[in-house]
């Protein structure tokens, strides 16, 4: 008699609503008074704060925050990866796998924002270890050039309570709600933040707070806990990106989205969303480079766009994040990817996708790209991948 064949069932890796209510303080940030929601931060994220000073590189106005502790944060890539590849066939060794990501396990900082998703549910916390804080901030250990006070609020959003969900697996409508808690979370920031900043500063009033949306996957890019996320945070500091951009709209007379709208080639269209288009840019630095543009260049930020432009987004997210994940391996290569979200005055609103297919050599450093591909092909790759699944 042969041996009768064993499934293995599969481990569900999340945080569940049980362990969820030890650590939510709300479920809505927008109800949250600002002066509470400070507090909270102040009372919990105390050990692992940054320097709160930053220097500017004046070659090019590059920012520089300085967070020691930053270098303290777990990294579970490579031990969860080692954890799946040795447990896999072991349901035994369920608890073991689990344990292999802390935000399951829901030893985390506190939630201030939840939302169901068609399975699970997508929720926004505190950054245990921030580029900014509202402080006190621990007083400089050595005599610098005098730098730029550094003030804000630094947030995770984790895209699902299920540690396998992420944009490139999450039905259409479970990637809009999340990119809604995103806008509504920044709009919160925009609106309510401006008391934290009363600095000294040589911009205007309305200037003087920038709300930056990232997400790095993959340790080689800056990610550190494999649990899939963005991060969100308010401050005073503007990064460089965000003087460039209103210095090509008072060159140029309009906004870098509006501009790439109507120059960049239409062979290099990647998906078109109605109010948003996925594109591979001309001047693609590196190998199957995004970006995703809103079509309406006027509107500057998330939470300005209205349903159809966020489910737009959304779906541009979906796809971009799908084709990476596809892509890479193809190529050999890990897989690891930033996005940034470029708002604000002389941007528009886009997003860019930016795979890491090709390391960063001495010539980039002088700000000369070498590129190790062609946009056009990358296009027509990128367009099959999506089309073939």
């Amino acid at each position: 008699m042969g041996m009768r064949s064993q499934t293995v069932p599969q481990v569900k890796r999340q945080l569940d609503r049980d362990r969820l209510a030890r650590i939510v303080d709300a479920e809505d940030v927008s109800e949250v008074p600002f002066d509470t929601l400070v507090g909270w931060f102040q009372a919990e994220v105390q050990e692992s704060l940054p320097d709160g000073v930053a220097q500017t590189d004046p070659r090019n106005g590059d920012r520089v925050i300085f967070c020691p502790a930053r270098g303290r944060r777990p990294h579970d890539y490579d031990d969860y990866d080692a954890e799946v590849e040795r447990h896999q066939p072991h349901p035994a060794d369920a608890a073991t796998r689990e344990a292999a990501c802390i935000i399951c396990q829901g030893r985390t900082t506190r939630v201030v924002d939840v939302a169901a998703l068609s399975t699970g549910f997508t929720f926004i916390n505190k950054n245990l270890y921030p580029i900014v804080h509202p402080g006190p901030h621990r007083p400089a250990e050595t005599p610098t050039p005098a730098g730029q006070p550094v003030v804000g609020l630094h947030f995770v959003q984790w895209t699902s309570s299920q540690h396998d969900r992420d944009w490139h697996n999450m039905p259409p409508a479970d990637c809009t709600i999340v990119m809604e808690r995103l806008a509504a979370l920044e709009e919160y920031l925009l609106t309510n933040s401006m008391p934290l900043f009363a600095l000294p500063t040589p911009l205007d009033a309305q200037e003087r707070r920038y709300v930056s949306i990232i997400k790095n996957y993959g340790r080689l890019v800056g990610g550190s806990l494999a649990h899939p996320h963005q991060q969100i945070w308010v401050s005073n500091i503007a990064p460089r990106r965000v003087a460039e951009h209103r210095r090509f709209q008072a060159e140029h007379g309009e906004t870098f989205s509006a501009y790439l709208l109507r120059e960049n080639p239409a062979e290099l269209l990647v998906r078109d969303y109605g109010p948003a288009v996925l594109i591979v840019p001309y001047f693609m630095r590196r190998p199957y480079d995004m970006m995703l543009l809103m079509k309406d260049s006027r509107k500057a930020y998330l939470h300005e766009l209205n349903a159809e432009e966020i489910s737009a987004a959304a779906m541009g997210w979906h796809d971009a994040l799908r084709a990476i994940r596809a892509i890479m391996p193809r190529i050999g290569r890990e897989l690891a990817y930033n996005v940034v979200t470029h708002n604000g005055a002389g941007a528009g609103l886009y997003f860019e996708f930016l795979p890491y297919v090709q390391e960063i050599g001495g010539a980039e450093h002088l700000g000369l790209f070498i590129c190790q591909g062609e946009p056009y092909s990358a296009a027509g790759q990128i367009r099959r991948c999506l089309t073939t699944g």
